[in-house]
């Protein structure tokens, strides 16, 4: 470091500056691990460029150092900054206060630079930022942010380009300012260890915007006291600065009280000017109490300040005075004090309301008075605010949980609510602590109650909250109801056999629903063979009411058919079903044989046909002939077909007959026999017709005898002719026919 840069020559000596020693930190020097230093920004607020930051590249170091004399002495103002390396730092150009760092995580800002070394002070600066090192910021304090205001900060990355946003001091054209007065402070003489009366500085806003301040920054021998930081000031309005001179050495001391607000520059100086002279006999130590956040109408634990007679001779006292939310709770001094002699007080902050409260003790002796200026912060005690006082829940259905309902805590203190404990009284409510076992100052927190019925009707319960103060409750109130049932009657249909590609009649199934709450149905699914034919049942079915579905049999196929009718709903279980069942009834009727058979009138014609139907099957086939001609009969042998197997039928179509006139026994005992051996063996390929022309004569020159003593028929020719016969078997509803040809020459 050189302070003479600008007249620097070869022989200008430089200070090492690699040692220093930082004043905050557990390493005691600057750089203790010796990383690279990535950057050195001098503050060009400070008019002496004394204030200086360094960035340092690595890891489990401090990564960001300040100094305010030259980098003689350092600060470690790291504070919550991530364990990265930080490569660039910018002082806002509108406000010293406000420092921004460039880290391979980020973007990082403070607008409270001061506070950095004692506390937690940084935060991420803006988003969307893409996942790579920042390793350069530069500040435009005239860009236009695109909103009415001036002021950019630009971040380039390393290998993402440059990115920018808006200067958190960006400012309007409406521009803040203000005036302090005086502009400088000259204390008289004041005896070095003692603290001076306090002086005032006004501060006016005498811009056209509101003034916002910061954290005051002051330095050397002196103590401020400011009704100014963190407000904001309208125009015209006046904040002020209590300053005090207290000397560590004798001597003309100088100082700088440095006023931040987002005011052109970003801060206002007065220049503090005091003589120390030597060493008073009675000497405080320390010159000032600073208390910790007290909660109100409570009581601190004390602090000691020392009451010091460095003199040469005894000094006489008097009792000490604290005024303020102070008070004195122990006293070692007396009247007297000797030479070299010290007593203490012991002071302790009562607040008696929230917010910074101040004070002083005086110590009034034989020399003159010494004061040491008292200052607290007074915190609202933790409240705890429940509401609703009720939750009353809509009808739930046991065994499952409602919806959840909120009730809500509130702290609307300073400090932290704490022991908070919720629970619900057993049987059919539930409870989760969204608030854990302590809620902060300020804030609210949700405890969310479910329903869960164990039983129908009216469920009562109570939700308990308990905290460090007191035990408050909620009623809760929800009425159960039992779920949707389903109940369906019959639980089975069977229905008659019925031929394949016929619809069978339809048969009845009620649905009635006997739960507590409305039946959902998703869907109703019938097997394949059965249809719902008609149906009064809706997507739903209120509670208590029924409906009914009509179903029927309309099989594809032959044999037995079984299938459901199936209910997905939402009952208990999801889904019901009633068991469907039936017969499918179908059989082929076709010829075995010749379909076609020739004779003369008087003779008799035989058919072949097979009655096939799948095994299985029950009932019969009513068989039946038609289309025969004139003066014949056709029979079918056998007249009623089994189903469930194979079996061969016969067809006898007989000719030339008109009626029976008394056939003698002689020749029904001769005719009957040779019928039925026709009939018979004609699957045998036997054609008994021959015989019978044979007995009873047969072609045009047929003769039947009239008369004689058995009596006798008389037949009536069939006409010559093609005639076409049909053959017909019924079963079920269902028809098959077969169509013969039958020639009489």
């Amino acid at each position: 470091m050189t302070a003479s840069a600008n007249t620097a020559t070869a022989g200008t000596a430089w200070t090492n500056l690699a040692k220093s020693p930082v004043t905050n930190d557990s390493t005691g020097v600057f750089n203790a691990l010796g990383f690279d230093i990535s950057s050195v920004t001098v503050d060009a607020h400070d008019a002496t460029g004394a204030t200086v930051y360094a960035t340092v590249m690595g890891f489990g170091v401090a990564h960001v150092y300040r100094s305010i004399d030259f980098g003689a002495h350092w600060l470690n103002v790291s504070a919550d900054l991530p364990d990265a390396p930080a490569n660039a730092l910018l002082v806002d150009p509108n406000d010293a206060n406000t420092v921004y760092v460039a880290m391979d995580t980020g973007v990082y800002v403070t607008q409270a630079i001061t506070t950095c070394a004692t506390a937690n002070c940084w935060s991420v600066l803006g988003t969307s930022l893409p996942n790579a090192p920042v390793t350069a910021l530069a500040a435009g304090a005239q860009l236009a942010t695109g909103d009415g205001r001036r002021g950019m900060l630009r971040a380039s990355t390393y290998g993402r380009g440059i990115w920018e946003q808006p200067l958190l001091t960006a400012v309007s054209l409406a521009q803040p300012a203000i005036a302090l007065s005086p502009a400088a402070l000259t204390f008289a003489a004041q005896q070095q260890g003692t603290v001076s009366a306090a002086q005032t500085v006004t501060v006016t806003s005498t811009g056209n915007a509101p003034v916002t301040f910061g954290s005051p920054a002051i330095a050397g021998d002196f103590a401020e006291t400011d009704t100014c930081a963190g407000v904001t000031l309208a125009v015209g309005l006046t904040c002020s600065f209590s300053v005090s001179f207290a000397p560590s050495a004798t001597g003309t001391r100088t100082g700088l009280l440095t006023v931040y607000a987002n005011v052109s520059g970003g801060q206002a100086t007065v220049t503090l000017t005091g003589v120390g002279t030597a060493p008073a006999s009675v000497v405080l130590t320390p010159g000032s109490l600073m208390f910790a956040a007290t909660v109100v109408n409570q009581t601190s634990a004390g602090q000691i300040i020392s009451v010091a007679n460095t003199g040469g001779t005894a000094a006489t006292l008097q009792t000490p005075v604290v005024t303020g939310d102070f008070g004195l709770t122990a006293s070692t001094c007396g009247s007297t004090l000797a030479a070299g002699v010290s007593c203490s007080v012991q002071i302790a902050f009562t607040p008696t309301a929230s917010g910074t409260r101040t004070g002083t003790l005086t110590v009034t002796d034989s020399v003159g008075v010494q004061t040491a200026p008292l200052t607290g912060v007074g915190q609202a005690p933790a409240t705890d605010t429940l509401a609703p006082p009720t939750l009353t829940f809509a009808q739930q259905q046991i065994g499952s949980a409602s919806a959840a309902q909120q009730v809500t805590l509130t702290n609307s203190g300073d400090v932290p609510l704490t022991l908070i404990n919720a629970q619900v009284s057993a049987g059919d409510f539930a409870v989760v602590n969204g608030c854990g076992a302590s809620l902060p100052g300020h804030a609210t927190c949700a405890l969310s109650v479910t329903f869960v019925p164990t039983a129908t009707g009216t469920r009562a319960g109570t939700l308990t909250v308990s905290d460090e103060f007191r035990s408050q409750t909620v009623s809760l109130t929800g009425v159960g109801v039992a779920p949707a049932g389903v109940s369906l009657s019959p639980v089975a249909l069977s229905f008659a056999a019925t031929g394949v590609g016929l619809v069978s009649g339809a048969q009845a199934v009620t649905l009635t629903n006997n739960g507590g709450l409305v039946l959902d149905v998703a869907s109703v699914a019938v097997s394949a063979g059965f249809a719902v034919a008609s149906s009064t049942c809706g997507s739903t079915l209120t509670a208590g009411a029924a409906c009914v579905m009509q179903v029927v049999f309309a099989p594809g196929s032959a044999g037995a058919v079984t299938g459901a009718l199936t209910l997905t709903d939402n009952a208990p279980g999801g889904s019901q079903a009633v068991a469907l069942n039936g017969t499918g009834v179908d059989f082929t009727l076709v010829a075995s044989g010749a379909t076609t058979a020739t004779l003369v009138s008087g003779g008799t014609a035989g058919y072949a046909l097979l009655l096939n139907s799948v095994s299985g099957l029950s009932g019969s086939v009513a068989l039946a002939c038609a289309g025969q001609p004139a003066h014949s009969t056709c029979t079918v042998a056998p007249a009623t077909g089994a189903l469930g197997a194979s079996q061969s039928v016969v067809v006898t179509v007989a000719t030339g007959l008109s009626g029976v006139y008394g056939i003698s026994p002689g020749w029904a005992l001769l005719g009957l026999p040779l019928v039925l051996a026709v009939r018979r063996r004609w699957m045998r390929g036997l054609v008994m017709v021959v015989v019978c022309c044979g007995v009873v004569g047969c072609g045009a020159g047929r003769e039947i005898p009239g008369s004689g003593s058995g009596g006798g028929t008389t037949g009536t020719p069939t006409p010559s002719g093609s005639y076409n016969l049909t053959v017909t078997g019924t079963a079920a509803g269902v028809s098959h026919s077969v169509g013969l040809v039958l020639v009489v020459q």
